[in-house]
């Protein structure tokens, strides 16, 4: 290693040392951040199979929407998709199914009141979730089958006719 020598302070820095590691003034914020990211990542993986969906934020409406947890099953004829939907029932969920993917939207919102003599009580929730899932292949939308039983969707969408494989042709060079 060849240590440089400045002119103002006279002191010998050598990359690789702990002097010049921390000249950046926001390395060490940037390390904390990625030690605390990391912490929550594995936190999240230890409760996920007790709390499946995860939550975002997003950034327009500031409300925290939810991921479900979903499976791609390849039929060979089609496409099974199974998502879990806890505390949803099927008037609150919007499915779309285009050539491409499928798109489930679920959304609830609740409101209790509890009146006594001398006492008010309300409770205001509001949940929603969201989730694209893109196909391999090209499928037909419009046969696309679901049911929805005790907070599980599933959805049957059969697949594109497949076009036959063209032979190829062989060109006579000159």
């Amino acid at each position: 290693m060849v240590a440089k020598k400045t002119r103002e302070d006279k002191s010998i820095v050598s990359p690789g040392t702990a002097l010049a590691r921390w000249t950046d003034p926001f390395s060490i914020s940037q390390q904390f951040d990625r030690l605390f990211e990391e912490f929550r990542r594995s936190f999240d993986d230890l409760l996920s199979p007790f709390f499946p969906m995860t939550h975002i934020i997003e950034e327009e409406t500031a409300l925290p929407i939810r991921y479900a947890t979903v499976d791609l099953i390849d039929n060979g004829d089609s496409y099974t998709v199974t998502a879990e939907l806890p505390g949803f029932n099927k008037d609150m969920v919007d499915v779309q199914v285009t050539k491409d993917g499928v798109t489930i939207r679920a959304e609830r919102r609740e409101e209790k009141e509890e009146k006594r003599k001398n006492y008010l009580h309300r409770e205001r929730a509001y949940s929603k979730m969201q989730r694209f899932i893109a196909f391999p292949e090209e499928v037909l939308p419009a046969k696309a089958e679901g049911s929805m039983k005790d907070g599980v969707l599933e959805l049957k969408i059969p697949k594109k006719e497949p076009k036959a494989a063209e032979s190829p042709h062989k060109v006579e060079l000159k």
